[in-house]
């Protein structure tokens, strides 16, 4: 998958950047301090391409545990506008984010800038409008193919991460289960997804049939909504069918645990986001942005910094990670020592069973 993208935002309040997913992106720029209520944006089909309907999805949080997005409009193909309310009292098993989609119809090949106007209903300090704008490429026919990407990565997990949502589930609500990995080829499409039974789920990964030889995008993610589940420790067996010439199956646990509907939530982690992959600093940067690593014990794992499209960009670090703080920084430059180019990046922390992911913003050299 291809699309270069940007994201600016001006807003009136100090941040807070949230998680939703893993594989999932969080913002990060020049007005990060800005950036309370949007977390991140994608687009469907990824990447756009002339000959289909572009859809734009726009992922945030409420300022409150809970909310409704009232109204998502399409003023034209460059101007959306989104109004949100934030609720006073919120149950806790309510849902903290909220996603507004945007059909923008058939866009010509090229660059495009969406302009988005966000009205926020604050339940104590009245309404706020905010402003900002995405950009991202379209994709069509052309007489200059791109040059070829960097070959993939050949020792990422079939199965990366495994999370649930809500985050803490409860016996009272629905739980959704989203599994995600790298597929050993490109352009990994999932098929064939199914519930066998409380303890058995499957899929099958086959390559997308438009895939070019280019593409070397090998992520993965899927979601399977599992319904009321008991209040528990719940072991699934994972099925996953990779579907090249001839079918070959690997089965993966998966473990998630389910509180009870009469117990309040239990605490956040101890290795949340903030403290174990640290934000990047100067970010955006033109020379070196640093950042660190923090771990209770040691462990193997890797660094890498990847573009918009998932691949990988630069191997920061490979190894075993020491307790305690690393101190890590990228230059800008890929692994064959040229430049990239300016842009949206992730430096991504991929641990056993766990990939934690932030966003930094490499601006044009000085």
């Amino acid at each position: 998958m291809r699309w270069n993208g940007s994201i600016r935002w001006n807003g009136s309040r100090l941040a807070r950047v949230a998680t939703l997913l893993a594989s999932f992106l969080t913002l990060a720029g020049a007005a990060s301090a800005d950036l309370r209520y949007v977390q991140s944006f994608g687009l469907i089909p990824n990447p756009p391409h002339n000959d289909q309907a572009t859809t734009l999805v726009v992922y945030g949080t409420y300022p409150t545990r809970c909310g409704v997005v009232e109204e998502a409009t399409v003023i034209d193909t460059a101007h959306v506008a989104l109004r949100i309310r934030s609720g006073a009292e919120c149950p806790p098993d309510t849902f903290t984010n909220w996603v507004a989609t945007f059909p923008l119809g058939m866009l010509a090949r090229g660059n495009h800038t969406v302009s988005l106007e966000l009205t926020m209903d604050h339940p104590d300090s009245g309404v706020a409008v905010y402003s900002g704008s995405f950009t991202f490429g379209v994709e069509g026919p052309s007489d200059d193919p791109p040059p070829p990407p960097p070959p993939p990565p050949s020792d990422l997990p079939l199965l990366s991460a495994a999370t649930t949502e809500p985050q803490e589930p409860r016996s009272d609500a629905p739980v959704a289960l989203i599994v995600s990995g790298y597929a050993p080829f490109g352009c990994p499409v999932v098929q064939s997804a199914a519930i066998i039974d409380t303890s058995h789920l499957a899929l099958t990964l086959t390559p997308r049939l438009a895939c070019s030889d280019s593409d070397t995008t090998r992520f993965w993610s899927h979601r399977f909504e599992l319904g009321v589940q008991r209040e528990g420790h719940h072991f699934e067996d994972l099925a996953i069918t990779l579907q090249l010439d001839l079918a070959e199956t690997f089965h993966l646990p998966v473990h998630f645990l389910v509180y009870s509907a009469d117990l309040p939530p239990p605490p956040p982690p101890s290795d949340s986001l903030p403290r174990v992959l640290s934000r990047s600093r100067p970010n955006p940067f033109s020379v070196e942005s640093r950042f660190s690593v923090t771990l209770d014990d040691g462990v193997a794992a890797e660094v890498s910094v990847f573009d918009v499209t998932g691949r990988k960009v630069r191997t920061v670090f490979r190894g075993h990670f020491a307790a305690g703080t690393t101190e890590l920084a990228w230059d800008g430059r890929r692994d064959d020592g040229r430049r990239a180019n300016a842009g949206i990046y992730f430096y991504r922390l991929i641990l056993p069973g766990r990939v934690l992911s932030t966003r930094l913003v490499l601006l044009p050299q000085p």
